[in-house]
Parts: C-alpha cells; sequence; structure tokens
C-alpha cells in the first residue's frame, strides 16, 4: 500500500511539474531494450504524425543488442545478426536513409560436413556446382527454389498491410495476414512440410539440416515457418551493413530524437491512474509513462524483470536457444578436413549432423572491409551450442593467435509439437516486441513487429492510424 502511495504523489508531482510546459501535452513513451527492435520503434514512434512523444529507452547493453561486433587482432567482425536478405524493405530503407552504405561482400566457397567427409563441395564453376547439387538432392534443388521464391511474394505483403495502419494482438494474426498458410505453418515441423512436398530425404537429412543448424542452432523439426526463413536465408545476395549492421540501430534511435539511458529496469508497476510506472536498479527516482514497450525477450531464461500490480499474471512460456560464437584469428586445420593446402580449403563448412560437435566454421571479414579477401587478418567464426574445448579447438586450428568467446541466448527453441505463440498486447499501454521472435527470429522480423507495436501504441495514445495523414508518412 505504501508503493503505491509513493507512486501517486511521484505522479502528482510529475503533473505540476509539467503543467503549462510542452512536456504536458506529449505522451511519455518508454521503451526497454536497445536492439534493432526497440529502436526501431523509437524511430517509426517518432515519424508518427500528430503524436510528438518523449521517448526513454532503456538497456543494461550497449545499443544494438544482439548486432554487435567485437575487435580481434585490431579489427571489428560481427558476432551477432551478420546478414540481410536482398528482400528486406525496412533494413535496405534504413540503411539508405540513413547513409550507411552496403558492405561488399568476399565471394567464397561452401561444403557440407557430416564429421568425417563432404557430402557436398562447391567449386569455382557455377554451372558445374548445379549439376552437382542436381546429381546428388534431385529436383529438390528446382522445388527448393519456388518454395522460396513463392514464400517471399506471400511474405511482401506486409509492407502494404503495414502501410495502411493494420495492427494485431498477436503472432499468429500477424503472419496470416499475409498469407492464412502461414498461420498452419507454425504447426508443423519443417522436415515433415518438405516431406509432403515431396523433397528428397537426402536433401533434408543434409542441406536443410546444415541450414538450420548455421542459422538458428537447431534441427529440421523446428516449426516451417522458421525454417522456410532459414532457407530463405542461404540464396545468393545477402549484404551487411559497411561498418557492422549494428549501425543501423545506432542511427536509428540518434533519428528518433529518444533518450537513451544506460539502466536495468527491475520491474513495470501498473500504476493506479493506468499508467505505468519503471523501477530502475540502483536508482531511487521512479519515471511514469503513458505506455511501455518491452524490446527484449521476457521468458524465464532470459530476463528477470517482472511486472506488478497488473490484474492478471503475464506467462512467458518457452526458452531461449544458446548459441555460443567462438572467433579465432589463426590457422585452419587443413589436414582435419583433408585440405590439401590453403588454396583448395573451403571459405564455409556447414555440417549436417547433430553429431558434429560444431555447427558451421566460416571465414570473416572485418566490418570495414571493401571486397577484399586479403583485408584484415585471418579471422574464422565457429557456431556451436556448446563451448569448445581445447582438444575441439586444436582439431579445427593448428594455431589460434587469438580467441573470443560469445554466449548468446540468440533465439527462441522452436518446436512445433509444443510451439509458443506470443502476444504483441500485454495490457492497454503496455506491449511486446519480441513476441514476433517466436515466427522466426531475423533482423527484418524484428522490424515487422516494432513497426505493429508502434502503432498499437499510437492507437492507444489517440492517435487513428488508418487515418491516412497520421501514419509514418516514409511509406514503402
Amino acid at each position: 500500500m505504501a508503493k503505491i502511495k509513493l507512486i501517486i504523489v511521484l505522479y502528482l508531482i510529475h503533473v505540476i511539474t509539467c503543467n503549462g510546459s510542452k512536456e504536458a501535452n506529449q505522451p511519455r513513451i518508454a521503451i526497454i531494450g536497445a536492439g534493432i527492435g526497440g529502436t526501431s520503434a523509437a524511430y517509426f514512434l517518432s515519424k508518427t504524425e500528430g503524436l510528438g512523444p518523449i521517448i526513454d529507452v532503456y538497456s543494461k547493453d550497449p545499443v544494438g543488442g544482439r548486432l554487435a561486433t567485437i575487435n580481434v587482432a585490431g579489427r571489428e567482425y560481427e558476432t551477432g545478426g551478420s546478414v540481410l536478405h536482398p528482400k528486406n524493405k525496412y533494413m535496405k530503407k534504413f540503411a539508405k536513409q540513413l547513409g550507411l552504405k552496403p558492405r561488399e561482400g568476399v565471394d567464397g566457397k561452401f561444403g557440407l560436413y557430416d564429421g568425417s567427409q563432404f557430402t557436398y563441395r562447391q567449386g569455382n564453376w557455377d554451372a558445374i556446382n548445379m549439376i552437382t547439387l542436381l546429381y546428388r538432392y534431385g529436383l529438390s534443388v528446382v522445388k527448393l527454389d519456388k518454395l522460396i521464391g513463392d514464400m517471399l511474394s506471400k511474405f511482401d505483403r506486409i509492407y502494404n498491410i503495414q502501410n495502411e495502419g493494420f495492427v494485431f494482438s498477436n503472432v499468429p494474426e500477424l503472419v496470416s495476414a499475409m498469407d492464412p498458410s502461414f498461420a498452419l505453418m507454425l504447426e508443423t515441423s519443417l522436415q515433415n512440410a518438405l516431406e509432403e512436398l515431396g523433397f528428397s530425404k537426402l536433401f533434408i537429412q543434409e542441406l536443410a539440416t546444415a541450414v538450420m543448424r548455421v542459422n538458428y542452432g537447431q534441427l529440421t523439426d523446428a516449426h516451417q515457418f522458421v525454417g522456410s526463413v532459414s532457407l530463405a536465408g542461404a540464396e545468393s545476395g545477402l549484404w551487411a551493413v559497411h561498418g557492422g549492421n549494428k549501425q543501423i540501430p545506432i542511427h536509428l534511435l540518434k533519428s528518433s530524437g529518444a533518450n537513451f539511458h544506460s539502466s536495468e529496469v527491475e520491474s513495470v508497476q501498473l500504476t493506479p491512474t493506468d499508467r505505468f510506472a519503471l523501477h530502475l536498479k540502483g536508482v531511487d527516482d521512479v519515471p511514469i509513462y503513458d505506455a511501455v514497450i518491452m524490446a527484449t525477450p521476457l521468458t524465464q531464461d532470459t530476463s528477470t524483470l517482472f511486472f506488478e500490480d497488473f490484474p492478471t499474471r503475464f506467462k512467458f512460456a518457452g526458452r531461449y536457444h544458446q548459441i555460443i560464437t567462438t572467433m579465432v584469428q589463426g590457422e585452419l586445420n587443413y589436414e582435419t578436413f583433408h585440405f590439401p593446402d590453403a588454396k583448395s580449403a573451403l571459405d564455409e563448412i556447414l555440417t549436417t549432423s547433430p553429431d558434429v560437435f560444431f555447427n558451421s566454421l566460416s571465414k570473416n571479414y572485418p566490418v570495414d572491409t571493401n571486397g577484399d579477401s586479403e583485408d584484415g587478418p585471418l579471422v574464422w567464426k565457429v557456431f556451436s551450442n556448446n563451448p569448445l574445448t581445447k582438444e575441439q579447438l586444436s582439431s579445427l586450428f593448428t594455431t589460434t593467435n587469438e580467441i573470443h568467446e560469445i554466449h548468446w541466448k540468440a533465439y527462441p527453441n522452436y518446436d512445433s509439437n509444443s510451439q509458443t505463440h506470443g502476444n504483441f498486447t500485454l495490457y492497454p499501454g503496455l506491449y511486446h516486441i519480441n513476441a514476433i521472435e517466436w515466427a522466426a527470429s531475423a533482423m527484418e522480423m524484428s522490424v515487422i513487429g516494432a513497426r505493429n507495436v508502434a502503432m498499437l501504441t499510437a492507437s492507444h495514445l489517440g492517435i487513428d492510424i488508418q487515418d491516412p495523414s497520421k501514419r509514418f508518412h516514409d511509406e514503402l
């Protein structure tokens, strides 16, 4: 009771202090999390006509969240979200608007490795590579191209849907708006779906499994929607931002005019006036907001934040999958992979079996490279589900000058049998962007979730989001 009285007093002080000022008429919005979801939400809100909000972004971590880099031998390398699809319209638009340049890629060859040998190795000739793929996987290669093309065409509808001001309270509603079949894809495994579509057993066991392991550290028992997003990520034309993908959230935050607070939010409390009080770790002041956006995972294994005085108790089922990223500056152990020399070595090795201790091994280049394969020291990125032992590192590398190990709760654990379907709306005025990750965790998906939540927030604060004059104007 004493705590509630304190909140009322603080709120009255806040109202009196702001009375007659410009701030008195400006809605106050808190965003908890400064990754691509939180910063793009701040950006969308700041551009919403008629809203004029005061936005405070809170994060104990640096801006960018899971879009992060690390210094290896004096250069910066991507450790989090590394690549973007050419049809990611929001991310492409952001990069253009913010004056950020795409980073030139470095051509490289990949192979599929089963732990003892390569079942497929890419060569120097595209025509021969295609013939080799067709010989091993048959028409499944052609079917894949059609499957991904179909999905991307349906996925593309979300941009017009959001431009027209339509919002959704939960994830199945949002993906169903793209196409009704998408909601069904959340309920069936990638493996079952591919089998029903006539893909070969070998294709599923090797290529589909390898792509799921490198992108999500999981297998083809994950649901079909995230599996399809993963397979789309194997297409050509992928790109990244020069200077690191984290440049986009950094510049979005700056462009939004939001205030950044390097603070940890311990709890969100519903006030008697249906506003929201934030309790910050080590801070006595209790700021009060008209709306709060959660831009961070909220499962028990990812968050200690709790909610006070809400009429219902929030339950965040599921868990996040841990991925270990090991950055190594060193020399590859060519003998392990039966490479005669450095010239014959592959640039990326994807594994086809959960029995292999690493998911993928790839040559990496600095985030400021200009497409030169000789630019920067020889650095490799290893994805694995568990930390690498000394023996495992020795089997992969003959020399290691630097080793950096990063632990990520990178994305949800996807299970088509007991799939969690997240809600964007937790309570009127309280929203959760990361709910969209239960469909698929990807940069573009986070921005789509952020725009949906930004519009839900604007609507809660009295903006008619379907009025063309009130919408975010820089439409795609």
